[in-house]
């Protein structure tokens, strides 16, 4: 009779529903369990405007980020060609990046390879939708609706027989002895859970509005602060910040007005919309993603982790990457062996 592995996997985000459902689909002879104390639509993916689009993602060497996006994107584009889509939450997007504060044009970032349809927009076609634009960029990406895509992932993950726990975890060494193999995906929280001082909160205020008119997203990087707008299915996202260290989840009066003046600018149209709900969100910011293995010592006894944390504002343009980086680590551990194309060898 084969014996089983436990793997544990905490946190229910986008992160760690993707690396639980790779861990259990790939992996021979393996249980998996969820705890978290949070799932959708309570995450913090679950507000998010969902575009992939790499975005603070520290200083995550770039190889890393270019492998864990293009191993997503694939995934996504695949699931896009697929019916589950619609359930799923996933459809394409396309709109303009610009730039109003530049002296000079930035060289092509690296995932213009990736996405649909890039190119540079001549001024002259450019100043005709957004005046005080000094350069931009147009082109095609894939938009994951995550209050749609993470229950489509949880019930994937049950289907396959994937266990879940609600409960809080407020050290890892309360799992010791219980799993052969602990997955950490808590984002925020690591810094308490694991004692990573180098994990800080990212602010993300945004407002959801009715404008179905909105067709195409429009994002300005170089404001202060940046200022986007993002159609999605049922509401159109306007946002928003990028404020370090700040832990307040209360939206601030003065910040909505200002998104929401910017977002005018950008499409005047907006000044008729119907404000849905604010949403505020703590991205979980590091100096970069924390993707290793570690086994550590509790009362004498091994413990064996994989940590999958600190993806800043790239949760869900590095997630499925991640997840199959996180199932090759755990295959190591267990013994066994997987074979993705794309999974980065290479230890943060």
């Amino acid at each position: 009779m084969t014996t089983s592995h436990k793997v544990c996997v905490i946190g229910a985000g986008v992160v760690g529903l993707s690396s639980a459902v790779n861990i259990l689909e790939n992996i021979p002879n393996v249980e998996v369990t969820i705890i978290s104390e949070k799932f959708s639509p309570n995450t913090t993916g679950d507000g998010a405007a969902g575009i992939w689009q790499p975005y603070t993602a520290g200083n995550t060497p770039e190889h890393l980020q270019k492998e864990w996006g293009n191993v997503t994107f694939c995934h996504l584009k695949d699931l896009l060609a697929s019916p589950e889509a619609s359930i799923a939450g996933v459809t394409l997007v396309s709109g303009w990046q610009i730039f109003t504060n530049a002296q000079h044009q930035e060289p092509d970032p690296y995932w213009s390879k990736t996405v649909y349809n890039y190119r540079r927009v001549p001024i002259e076609e450019l100043s005709q939708i957004f005046p005080t634009a000094k350069y931009g960029i147009y082109f095609t990406t894939i938009l994951s609706e995550c209050r749609m895509y993470l229950p489509w992932l949880m019930e994937r993950f049950k289907r396959n027989g994937g266990k879940v726990v609600k409960r809080r975890i407020d050290n890892l060494d309360e799992l010791i002895g219980q799993y052969d193999v602990i997955v950490n995906c808590t984002g925020l929280r690591a810094r308490s859970l694991v004692n990573d001082n180098s994990v800080h909160p990212i602010r993300g205020q945004l407002i959801r509005v009715a404008a179905p008119w909105i067709k195409h997203f429009a994002l300005v990087d170089d404001a202060d602060p940046p200022s986007y707008i993002v159609p999605g299915a049922r509401n159109v996202v306007l946002g928003g910040t990028v404020a370090k260290g700040d832990w307040n989840t209360t939206p601030y009066e003065d910040v909505k007005k200002q998104i929401f003046e910017d977002a005018c600018m950008l499409y005047p149209s907006l000044k008729h919309a119907t404000i849905d709900h604010d949403w505020v969100g703590l991205r979980p910011g590091r100096p970069c993603v924390r993707l290793e293995k570690e086994v550590r010592n509790v009362r004498g006894k091994n413990m064996k982790v994989v940590h999958n944390y600190g993806h800043g504002g790239s949760g869900i343009t590095f997630h499925w990457g991640c997840a199959q980086h996180t199932t090759r680590l755990v295959a190591e551990f267990l013994g066994h062996s997987v074979n993705f194309q794309n999974i980065p060898s290479s230890k943060l």
